[in-house]
This record gives C-alpha cells, structure tokens and sequence, in this order.
C-alpha cells in the first residue's frame, strides 16, 4: 500500500529516509536518528557520482567510514558453486589492492567467509582479530600481511533472488566497529548501508586481473605464482589428483580445482600435463642459471 499524500505530510524527513532505503526482505530497519539521516542520505547522494573505481575508492573513505569504518573492503560477486567470481580490493594501504590478486589468491578466505554467512542464514558475521588472522593465513605479500593487522572483520552481503547469485563485503578494519556505536545499533542498519554498498559496486566493471605481463598473451612465467599455487604444482608434478592434494594441504577439493584453473590461466595451458611440464621446465632453466 503506497502512503497517502496526508499522511505523508505527517511523517518526518526521518521516518521517509527509514521507509524508502529499507531493502526487500531485510530486518525492520529502526527509526534514524537526525544525525543518521542526514549521514545516510549524503551518502546517498554522493554514490551517484561514481563511474569509476577511483570515484568508488573516494566514497567508500567519505561520509560511509562513520558508519562501517574499514581500511580494506574486499567485495566478491557472483555464482559461488561454481567459482565464477569478481573480486575488487578497495584500499588506501600500499600494495593492497585488486591487482595483488593475479598474484596471490585470496580464494579460500572468500570461500570459508561466504560459507559462515550462508550458513548464518545470511546475517552479518563479525570477526574478532585472533580468528581473523587464522582465515587469513600466513602469506607475506601486501595483502595478506595488512590482513592480518586488522582487529575486525564485518561479512554481510545481498542475495539476488532472480538468478540466486551471492554478493558479499568483507571490511577489514583496524579499530572496533564498536568504538563509535553499540553492536546491537549497528547489526540493526548493517542491512540499509550494505545495501548501498551493494549499489554503488554495480556502478562500476570489475577491475581486471590481467595485469602481469605475459597475461593478455596467455604465456606467464610458472614460477610467478603464489607459494599455495606452487604448492599445488608441485603435487601435480607428482601425479598426485585434486582428492590426494586437498588432504595433504587440509583443504577442499573445489578449493584445488579453483586454484587449478587460476594457474592455468597464470601461465597459459589448458590441463595438468601442460602445467607440469611447463613448471618442471621452468625449475631447470632457475636451476641452471643458479649453477652458471
């Protein structure tokens, strides 16, 4: 039922804030405060001039940090059951951003974090620090290691009901999320803000991962991977299969075959003898530059 035009009259700026940015199916977002609405809708208002990720990068550090302050906002989008996957970095710390990715995957700590909030029955999950460094493992790159200062992790995302997709968030941040609010108050309008979120991440395109030379052409470098991904090669080479080397390494065999296919792609070949091959051989060639 829509609002009558005099009750409508009656409502304050407040309780039309609150009624029109409530997102389909979510919790009964409570009454903003004068303060809140004001902030919300700025931020609002500012999203619309994102086109960009640069525009994207300069709202999510604007008027939103009063709400869900973070230092790293990690976003991943599309058909989890079969890996087919955008992920964006969204940061001002150095060496911490999307394109870090062509590098190092950050796939079993998106995989794990979507889990816990399906199985929350798509709730926000909120990690404290000691549990936040155990999922982010032990990978010195930039990103990893900037991962693992942070003292909270907020997952929540949105559902798109007309294809079944999943979109989730996961803000890292060095500070309590609880130092400006109570964390009943802010569980309570997570749903309004993350659906803005949500929004202003579909204004813009993925950002590419095809950033490391050799990559457009499909001819990386096999020894220019992560240490989890020459891992995993270095099983392959053994005739080892996806079942043998998730027990070895304690992980799932979806979680090796998606590592799989991102090396595959890294260093341009379509199956495991390809990959074995090419690694055994780029092995020998640093084994005999060494030895010169």
């Amino acid at each position: 039922m829509g609002i009558s035009r005099s009750h409508e009259k009656d409502m304050s700026a407040l309780d039309l804030v609150t009624a029109q940015a409530q997102p389909a199916a979510a919790s009964p977002v409570p009454r903003l405060t004068e303060g809140e609405a004001k902030s919300f809708l700025k931020i609002v208002s500012d999203s619309q001039a994102i086109r960009r990720h640069y525009d994207l990068f300069v709202w999510l550090n604007g008027e939103l940090q009063k709400f869900l302050a973070h230092d790293v906002l990690i976003s991943a989008c599309g058909d989890f059951a079969t890996w087919q996957m955008k992920l964006d970095v969204v940061s001002a710390l150095p060496g911490v951003r999307t394109a870090q990715l062509a590098r190092c995957s950050i796939d079993e700590l998106v995989e794990g974090l979507h889990t816990r909030w399906a199985v929350s029955g798509r709730r926000p999950v909120i990690l404290a620090a000691a549990e936040s460094r155990a999922l982010v493992g032990e990978c010195p790159c930039p990103l990893h290691t900037a991962l693992r200062s942070m003292q909270t992790l907020v997952v929540h995302g949105v559902r798109d009901l007309r294809d079944g997709s999943d979109s989730i968030y996961l803000a890292f941040s060095r500070r309590s999320f609880s130092e400006e609010q109570s964390k009943d108050r802010f569980l309570s309008l997570l749903d309004l803000y993350i659906f803005q979120i949500d929004l202003a991440f579909r204004r813009v395109p993925p950002f590419s991962l095809i950033t490391m030379k050799g990559h457009s052409h499909g001819g990386g470098d096999a020894l220019d991977l992560s240490a989890r991904e020459q891992e995993i090669l270095d099983w392959i080479c053994r005739g080892k299969t996806n079942v043998d080397i998730a027990a070895a390494l304690d992980i799932s065999p979806f979680t090796v075959k998606n590592h799989l296919q991102r090396i595959f792609k890294k260093i341009g070949v379509s199956n495991r003898t390809q990959a074995a091959t090419k690694y055994n051989q780029a092995l020998r060639e640093l084994r005999n530059l060494i030895s010169r």
